[in-house]
């Protein structure tokens, strides 16, 4: 079995199977994390040769993950697309002797580049410093580091920007979602499945920044990344953040497809979560009540879905 037919077998996100929707994904995740274990990367996993637009994978860890990342820029050095780079940034506060797992280590031979950075701005350390330096011929995504990719992830994000220049695109979003009364509710619950976004740009998607995520050039202005505003705001929120700035800047979002799989998670490499804690505790809520309060103009297109 190999991660072409895992994929193929896997059963698309919120789609509920009782008992066997669980067996099948645990199964199939176990079998995705020994395939990876084993997969060996070639020679020269990044791309070698002149294009329109190059691409840079980017993305940042922790030290909960430090120990796992690795496997998620395997998967990310295994595409059918190459990438023309691959980064991971790190906050230098978190590790203060700045010492590395050997594993990790051992990719930077294949042109992994790491980069330490002084703020440390939690999951907007993906997207934040390479869109600070994007130029007009590169293209962003971002990936988290819990996960094996698919092997055609960034071909499907590439394929659907070719269709889409002027859009952020995403292999998952969440579709804004309102309760009985007409209130939107907690955005960490909102559709993971629906047709919004799937072949007209829209702003009603929040995207998933780790699930694979590309930004063209001028998509977001670096105007508003400001650091202080994300610290204040929507520090453990990056998702809602690009959502209200890509709107601020009138960037619609388009998704590569309507039915996601579901991701494999790397083994033990979620003892530790964000996205829990954030809506048990209704830290989206409040995030997004300060975006709004931020970006009203933003929100009023979200809710319209128009410019």
């Amino acid at each position: 079995m190999n991660r072409k037919l895992t994929e193929f077998l896997k059963i698309p996100e919120a789609v509920r199977i009782p008992y066997f929707g669980g067996k099948l994904y645990n199964f199939l995740t176990k079998v995705d994390n020994k395939i990876i274990l084993k997969e060996k990367i070639p020679e020269k996993p990044l791309n070698t040769e002149k294009r329109e637009e190059k691409i840079i994978v980017s993305l940042t860890s922790f030290p909960a993950r430090i120990n796992y990342v690795y496997l998620a820029i395997k998967s990310l050095m295994l595409q059918s697309y190459k990438p023309d780079r691959i980064i991971l940034w790190l906050a230098e506060e978190q590790f203060a002797d700045k010492k590395l797992p050997e594993n990790l280590v051992a990719l930077e031979k294949f042109g992994l580049e790491i980069y330490w950075i002084e703020h440390n701005l939690y999951g907007h350390k993906k997207y934040f410093f390479p869109i600070m330096q994007q130029k007009e011929n590169e293209l962003v995504i971002t990936y988290d580091d819990d996960l094996i990719y698919a092997p055609n992830s960034i071909e499907k994000l590439i394929n659907t920007h070719k269709k889409y220049p002027g859009c952020i695109v995403c292999n998952r979003t969440q579709t804004l979602k309102y309760d009985e009364n007409g209130n939107v509710v907690n955005p960490g619950r909102w559709d993971t499945i629906s047709n919004i976004g799937l072949k007209k740009p829209s702003f009603k998607l929040a995207p998933s920044t780790g699930g694979g995520c590309l930004y063209p050039y001028g998509a977001i202005s670096t105007d508003l990344l400001n650091v202080n505003d994300i610290k204040q705001i929507a520090l453990r929120g990056d998702d809602m953040w690009i959502m209200f700035v890509a709107t601020q800047c009138e960037t619609p979002i388009i998704k590569t497809c309507k039915y996601h799989k579901t991701f494999s998670v790397i083994a033990n490499s979620q003892e530790q979560q964000l996205s829990t804690g954030n809506i048990i505790n209704n830290e989206y809520e409040d995030t997004l009540n300060k975006l709004i309060e931020k970006f009203p103009e933003a929100w009023e297109r979200t809710i319209t879905d128009t410019k």
